[in-house]
């Protein structure tokens, strides 16, 4: 799908006056058109959260008072099989986001490191100034995409958790009388139990786990055993502690013993039947409709449907992060400390005519006035402002912004997703944004949350995980570059193929058969070259502890 973002309204050449009024996107510029002195800018976005409608406020003052207007295209589909085809014809837009390191290798992008400097970009380059080392991580040693999210100035302060974990419906834990939930078995326990209580809810059947194994989430379905093991988030590899060696879990005896437990929950009829032949829209629909019981997700996958679930104050509807392991013995290891996402954010491709325009574009919208508009919206109308100076919503406001149209119009979530961002406090002291406004969480809380949170005597839902440990040095090892067309590469990308073509049939074949479907999958994995692929992971991983210390 695509998408422009743009009005046709005349640009205050005074706000514009420190940026180059070339620009960028060739044809597509808006000044050349039309006269404006405005910058056009064609964007690739991979954003799951909400797209700010034509007559988006926040839009309309960014081209008022800075003049750039945006032609925005969505991605629909699998995220590699779209940079496979944007690489192949060379057609890029000016901005490009970026999931990992496919458009870097391709030669797609340009270095910023001469646009990012203390003179040109005093935020940008306190923003990423400690981190240099991390971020140009490249064998040639240049930076090419700013961060999207994981710099934080201050404390971690937000109550809303975005990452991994296996969640549960307030309902399910309410009717249970509030219980700890610790293991998988007394997880899916309380599932089964309320399924059968409440076969249908909203007129609909209920779901009693939900999964989502459409292409470009395998992942969602591959590292839960990673997670119910007690391990930190290195994506498909173990990390011994101590050597820092590197090994797959795919064949292990703990994937084996999570995807035995999703055979016998599909055989019981909680496992959706239709998990594995729907897309990505179909899982949030059924999440939206307050019929899913539980699933193994990170948050921002899903949040626009709890999100959906809010507006319609299904608020027991919505999902509590639960770190669970196999048994009592595992210290969970789901929180982390926030890291920053490497080669994750936006880069500047080579087709763009004037890569500073864009750069000097970031600069502006990372200074903490604009991220407080970009975050918190307009002062007197989306939040107030106490005698002490401290931020917050009426419960007007914090109603209409629990709507996603309201959101769509007032808000650019899917733009500002992937942009260089404050994250924390801001230097007056105020949260980032509401959710890290640990009064204003409070606050916007309904009275079955109130309630909820009370029972379990927390105070947010990031007190419902592990306390984080100090984040190694090398973490996460999600993030390593494997070399598109290395043998490391192609040996993950076949794992991942098998992965695939087997868990489905892992977890939907008959009891019986289960042995002999796991035997084959672990005896084509044993074919491929995972000796490479985990070398290369090893190598980095210990490249990473002698370089980034």
């Amino acid at each position: 799908m695509k998408k422009v973002w743009k009005q046709v309204i005349a640009a205050s050449l005074a706000a514009v006056s420190a940026i180059s009024l070339t620009a960028c996107g060739g044809s597509k510029n808006t000044a050349d058109k039309e006269g404006g002195g405005q910058k056009h800018f064609s964007v690739f976005i991979t954003a799951t959260s909400e797209e700010p409608s034509d007559n988006n406020k926040i839009l309309k003052k960014i081209e008022d008072e800075l003049g750039y207007t945006f032609d925005c295209e969505y991605l629909v589909g699998n995220y590699d099989e779209k940079a496979g085809v944007m690489i192949a014809g060379g057609d890029y837009p000016d901005i490009v986001s970026c999931s990992d390191n496919k458009f870097v290798q391709a030669g797609a992008l340009v270095p910023l490191d001469d646009y990012i400097t203390p003179e040109k970009t005093p935020n940008l380059y306190k923003h990423v100034e400690k981190y240099w080392k991390k971020f140009s991580y490249q064998e040639d040693g240049h930076l090419y995409v700013i961060p999207n999210w994981g710099i934080y100035d201050g404390e971690q302060t937000d109550g809303v958790y975005q990452g991994a974990a296996f969640w549960i419906q307030k309902a399910v834990l309410a009717d249970a009388g509030y219980p700890e939930v610790k293991t998988l078995d007394q997880y899916f326990k309380l599932i089964e139990d309320y399924k059968a209580k409440n076969p249908t809810i909203n007129g609909v059947s209920t779901i009693g786990f939900e999964i989502l194994a459409a292409s470009g989430f395998e992942w969602v379905l591959t590292t839960a055993p990673n997670y119910l093991h007690g391990n930190p988030n290195n994506g498909d590899v173990e990390v011994n502690p101590d050597t820092y060696e590197a090994k797959i879990y795919a064949n292990s005896d703990y994937a084996k013993q999570y995807f035995k437990k999703l055979n016998e929950e599909y055989a019981k009829g909680i496992i959706d039947s239709e998990a594995f032949t729907q897309n990505k829209d179909q899982y949030i629909s059924k999440i939206s409709s307050g019929r899913v019981l539980g699933m193994f997700d990170q948050h921002w996958v899903f949040q626009t449907a709890e999100s959906s679930l809010v507006s319609q104050k299904l608020y027991e509807r919505e999902y509590v992060p639960l770190p669970i392991t196999f048994d009592e013995s595992i210290a969970p290891y789901y929180r982390d400390q926030p890291v920053a996402n490497i080669g994750q954010g936006y880069g500047i491709s080579v087709n763009c005519e004037d890569p500073e325009a864009v750069v000097q574009m970031f600069e502006t919208l990372i200074s903490e006035d604009w991220q407080k508009i970009l975050q918190w919206g307009f002062e007197g109308e989306d939040y107030m402002v106490n005698e002490e100076g401290r931020f917050y919503r009426t419960p007007e406001q914090r109603e209409q912004q629990d709507d996603t149209i309201w959101k769509s119009e007032n808000k650019i979530n899917a733009l500002f997703d992937n942009l260089p961002k404050i994250q924390g406090q801001y230097s007056d002291g105020n949260g980032a944004s509401p959710g890290a406004q640990q009064e204003e969480f409070e606050a916007s809380l309904c009275d079955y949350d109130k309630e909820f949170l009370a029972k379990y005597n927390k105070k947010n839902w990031f007190d419902f995980l592990n306390d984080p440990p100090e984040n190694p040095v090398y973490y996460p090892a999600w993030d390593i570059d494997l070399i598109d067309g290395s043998d490391a590469h192609y040996a993950n990308q076949k794992l991942t193929d098998l992965a695939t073509r087997y868990l489905p049939q892992l977890i939907m074949t008959d009891a019986g058969s289960f042995d002999t479907v796991w035997g084959q999958y672990c005896g084509e994995i044993d074919q491929l070259d995972i000796a490479a692929y985990e070398k290369r992971m090893t190598d980095q991983i210990k490249w990473r502890m002698e370089n980034w210390q």
